[in-house]
């Protein structure tokens, strides 16, 4: 049972994203390439039984992964929203999205050799070429996953406790005029969080009540609304009050914020990293 529990929070905990669809599509173009490597050095499934045209055939082994990836990430990342903003992105998914990957790439790829080399499909050989693409696959993905997760942990880890060593400076008091936001101190805000067409602002009220106030807008319209005070972007859907900040801690997505009379905790995604430094 404690094996079982170790294995959980293993899986439950937060996994690094490429921030950017250029860095996504860089790491499944790498991905394809590594396909037409083995499959050209190795030549299995019968490609060493042909007598020519060898790499031009591993190649289009390459492409057809990176078009299934292609295609596997449009489906599940964007219609059945499995990459959703509001949803945590952890080790588990990762793993559970690298199987439907494997098995997109092994359908594709399964379709192209029997199409290309024979002619017809045969599908009682498909569960083989599943089996193999799995066996072949899995390993790799679990070991280089854990790395990767462990590694960044570590580095916001440490990102984390340097920057909560240093000195924080504050302005002094006359030179933050108090705006207000929807009638609300911009002093009182914790944090503006997307929803949207909306935004929640969070804030403690004059009788230090932590409330979550609901507002049709957009947080870029409300960071122009606060700009030049300590409201300050920190990920995608958040703005977060740099004075409310007591501590800061980090996972492999970057930074996490602990703000105070705040019920819950402000991630600083990495391109946005710099401005808490």
């Amino acid at each position: 049972m404690k094996l079982f529990n170790q294995i959980k929070a293993i899986l439950k905990k937060p996994f690094p994203e490429a921030e950017s669809r250029l860095g996504a599509l860089k790491n499944i173009s790498l991905i394809s390439l590594f396909v037409t490597f083995v499959l050209y050095v190795f030549q299995p499934f019968g490609i060493s039984d042909l007598e020519s045209n060898t790499f031009l055939i591993c190649l289009g082994f390459g492409v057809t992964t990176f078009l299934a990836t292609i295609l596997h990430e449009f489906i599940v990342g964007l219609l059945l929203h499995f990459k959703g903003k509001r949803e945590p992105w952890t080790f588990g998914k990762w793993i559970l999205n690298n199987l439907g990957i494997m098995f997109s790439i092994s359908l594709a790829n399964f379709l192209y050799a029997r199409l290309l080399l024979f002619g017809y499909i045969q599908w009682d050989l498909f569960p083989y070429m599943l089996y193999s693409t799995f066996m072949i696959g899995i390993a790799p993905v679990v070991v280089i996953g854990r790395f990767s997760m462990l590694k960044q942990e570590k580095k916001y880890q440490e990102l984390a406790q340097q920057i909560s060593q240093k000195p924080k400076v504050k302005l002094p008091a006359a030179s933050l005029p108090e705006h207000l936001i929807y009638d609300i101190p911009i002093s009182q805000i914790k944090y503006v969080e997307a929803l949207q067409n909306y935004v929640q602002i969070a804030y403690v009220n004059h009788d230090g009540q932590f409330i979550k106030r609901t507002e049709r807008a957009t947080l870029k319209q409300i960071q122009k609304e606060t700009e030049g005070s300590s409201i300050t972007p920190s990920h995608r859907s958040f703005l977060v009050n740099r004075d409310a900040i007591i501590d800061i801690s980090g996972n492999a997505q970057g930074l996490l914020l602990t703000l105070s009379d705040c019920d819950r905790t402000v991630p600083v995604s990495r391109s946005y990293i710099s401005g808490f430094r």
